[in-house]
């Protein structure tokens, strides 16, 4: 049987992000980055969480990722190929690559958290117990 105390809290858009990104570093503290990874998502929460700061050049979006610079550098593009974000070189700094999260991500992403909302909500109170 599995059991556990019993949480009630209230849950909105940003407290399920929060707990997005606190349960993929208890899973990576626990289990090791190295086997469990979802480094796009990693990325693509990274810029949604941060989409009113400076924008993120490519370099640093990588550091948000659990994947290694280069595969993160691939990710990226891979990302922009798919269409979730946009690239483009730093007018003040030619080298360096933006990467802005493009609004239908970001409106992608405010639905899957409002769904996260919606499921945790319908999470029964006192689940049955297994036998």
């Amino acid at each position: 049987m599995i059991e556990g105390r019993s949480i009630i809290t209230t849950v909105n858009r940003c407290s399920m992000i929060g707990f997005t990104e606190q349960l993929q570093k208890l899973r990576a503290d626990e289990f090791g980055k190295e086997l469990f990874t979802i480094p796009a998502f990693e990325m693509l929460l990274d810029l949604y969480r941060s989409r009113s700061a400076q924008p993120r050049s490519l370099t640093s979006l990588t550091g948000a990722s659990s994947a290694s610079e280069r595969n993160s550098q691939r990710i990226v593009h891979r990302l922009a190929e798919r269409g979730f974000v946009d690239l483009h070189r730093d007018p003040s700094d030619g080298r360096r690559i933006i990467v802005v999260l493009k609004d239908e991500t970001s409106a992608m992403l405010d639905r899957f958290f409002d769904k996260l909302v919606e499921v945790a909500a319908e999470l029964p109170l006192d689940p049955p117990h297994r036998k």
